[in-house]
């Protein structure tokens, strides 16, 4: 081999020497004291800020899923009502004298006999009452 050759190969690369060389590093900083500890800087008005945003979306988070839960109940209960009103006006109207008298009231409501105005118009005529028994 030639001379340069075997003087490179007894130095080793370039790469061996660099991790020699930062091993030695590490050593050294292990090795050496610590020095006393100290107060963590003061943080950033930048720090302070983003940790308040962060704090203010987390609480309007927490209202928003609240309220969802909130309007999820009442939306239930809402549809409960809507049923059980449905099935009330079923059962009302299976009578068949309530049968008689809604079409009765319709069909007069329908033809114009019955508005909505007020009872000083000329238009209207008043409703007659049935007597209670």
């Amino acid at each position: 081999m030639c001379e340069k050759r075997i003087r490179k190969i007894k130095k080793g690369s370039q790469l061996a020497r660099i991790r020699e060389a930062r091993r030695l590093q590490r050593l050294q900083w292990i090795a050496s004291p610590t020095p006393p500890e100290e107060a963590p800087p003061p943080p950033r008005q930048s720090d302070v800020d983003k940790t308040a945003q962060n704090r203010v979306i987390l609480e309007l988070a927490w209202k928003t899923i609240a309220l969802m839960q909130k309007n999820r109940l009442i939306q239930q209960k809402i549809i409960a009502l809507q049923k059980e009103t449905s099935e009330f006006i079923a059962a009302v109207m299976s009578n068949p004298e309530n049968k008689r008298r809604y079409l009765e009231h319709t069909r007069l409501y329908a033809a114009g006999l019955i508005t909505l105005h007020p009872a000083g118009d000329a238009r209207t005529k008043p409703l007659k009452l049935e007597p209670k028994d």
